[in-house]
């Protein structure tokens, strides 16, 4: 299967990772080639690409947000869990993954991603069914965060998750609701699956039910919840705080 990625930071986060089979760099005619696109080019010389120039139509149809620079691809690399765990044995470092209860839109999935590859978790997972993949709206909602990511999708969440409490993980669930404790309250120095929900429905019964731990971020405002991706992104920084990640790639 192959696919379009779209946008310059998207493309060359996907050329710099080099993790899924590229086919050909395109270019829109009227494009200058300098600042990032000059970096993409080098990139593109670098793995021996074809390139292509076609009129900024055609790269408009794909997408109207595609800074005149795209890349055809094979589809997202995902992995299996085990190669999460795996990363982290090979840096030394307390488990720490990102779990997506059914998270459907695919802005909230790449702004998720996003901070997770930021703050160093050591991947990703999401459920195959009733949840958004790795596509290349998400990619690029990502901002190519997703292309370095390690991004795990399985049959059945809970399941998974039961298996890595086995393997010493606590589970962690993200709510809004006033029984769970506070994140800045708990101790998260743990080896750690932290799990946010869906949008409408938060977490689901059965993974709920499997979750060791029940955190919440304080609200004092009028409103009574916060977007997924945000509340996840503050959440993830609390994990990484706990853990004492240092400044800086692994």
């Amino acid at each position: 299967m192959r696919e379009i990625l779209y946008g310059r930071q998207p493309v060359r986060e996907c050329l710099r990772a080099r993790r899924r089979h590229i086919h050909r760099l395109i270019l829109a005619e009227s494009v200058s080639k300098k600042g990032i696109v000059a970096e993409i080019l080098d990139l593109a010389a670098d793995l021996k690409l074809p390139l292509q120039h076609v009129p900024r139509p055609q790269l408009d149809s794909i997408s109207k947000v595609n800074q005149g620079v795209a890349l055809e691809v094979a589809g997202y690399p995902y992995v299996e869990v085990a190669d999460i765990l795996s990363r982290a044995r090979k840096l030394a470092e307390q488990p720490f993954i990102v779990a997506m209860d059914h998270v459907q839109d695919p802005h909230n999935l790449g702004a998720l991603l996003r901070t997770a590859e930021v703050v160093g978790t050591h991947g990703a997972i999401i459920p195959r069914r009733r949840a958004a993949e790795v596509t290349p709206a998400v990619v690029s909602a990502s901002a190519g965060a997703s292309e370095h990511l390690r991004v795990a999708q399985v049959t059945n969440l809970a399941r998974t998750l039961e298996t890595l409490k086995t393997d010493g993980l606590w589970v962690i669930g993200l709510v809004n609701h006033p029984d769970a404790q506070l994140h800045h309250q708990v101790d998260l120095d743990l080896p750690a699956v932290l799990v946010i929900g869906a949008e409408d429905q938060g977490l689901s019964r059965l993974v709920r039910e499997t979750c060791d731990l029940l955190v919440r971020l304080p609200m004092r405002g009028q409103i009574e919840s916060l977007n997924a991706s945000v509340a996840g992104g503050i959440a993830l920084y609390a994990v990484q705080s706990a853990h004492g990640f240092s400044d800086g790639a692994p």
